[in-house]
């Protein structure tokens, strides 16, 4: 990122392109959330008889996840150098339920409703231009704000790292796909995304 800011600098002086208003709608992969948030193992046992009567068992099950939906305005300064703000959203559920030794709910289950929300300020460096092909790698630092169903809220810090964007299109529309990673936490203990987002795809409206 040093090195592409070194090579934006000789340009932050050049006239800005047509077109330096862009907004974008895209969805993002939950390769990560799939991956750390997981059903708890089944406590089925082949022979409940020899468990006290008193035994329960706490179990998350019927995971779903949403992926990632985000939104980016961009402003370019140059053909280089874009700024923007972004905004990303992300749904986990899952049940909750306690069971007794025979693996039957003993009291009604819970559903819970986990939200991920990051907002952050964003630049991008456009590294190749071409009619209808644009490259370009960029990062964006913000907050993360999770919140449930259950009245839990926590924040913390954001990070983006996008590796490298294709974007096709010529005119006012276009599509683009990014590979990066976005990460964030409140502190060593409570990791929210690593590497998260790998992947994503979106569409653009320019002006």
């Amino acid at each position: 990122m040093i090195l592409l800011f070194c090579m934006a600098v000789p340009v932050f002086g050049a006239q800005p392109p047509e077109g330096r208003h862009t907004f974008r709608l895209g969805w993002g992969d939950m390769l990560f959330e799939t991956m750390a948030f997981q059903p708890t193992v089944a406590g089925i046992h082949p022979s409940p008889e020899s468990l006290p009567s008193s035994y329960t068992r706490n179990e998350k099950y019927s995971f779903g996840y949403t992926g990632h939906f985000y939104a980016e305005y961009l402003y370019r300064f140059t053909k280089v150098v874009s700024v923007g703000i972004q905004a990303d959203a992300e749904g986990i559920f899952w049940k909750e339920g306690t069971f007794d030794r025979y693996h039957k709910l003993t009291v009604p289950e819970v559903p819970v409703r986990n939200w991920d929300i990051v907002l952050m300020p964003t630049v991008r460096f456009t590294w190749l231009h071409r009619p209808l092909v644009r490259l370009y790698s960029g990062l964006g630092a913000g907050a993360i704000f999770a919140f449930d169903n259950l009245r839990q809220f926590k924040a913390g810090f954001a990070l983006n790292l996008n590796w490298i964007g294709l974007e096709i299109g010529k005119g006012h529309w276009g599509g683009n796909v990014e590979l990066g990673m976005l990460n964030s936490l409140s502190d060593p203990y409570h990791i929210y995304q690593a590497a998260s987002r790998l992947i994503c795809f979106g569409a653009y409206y320019k002006w």
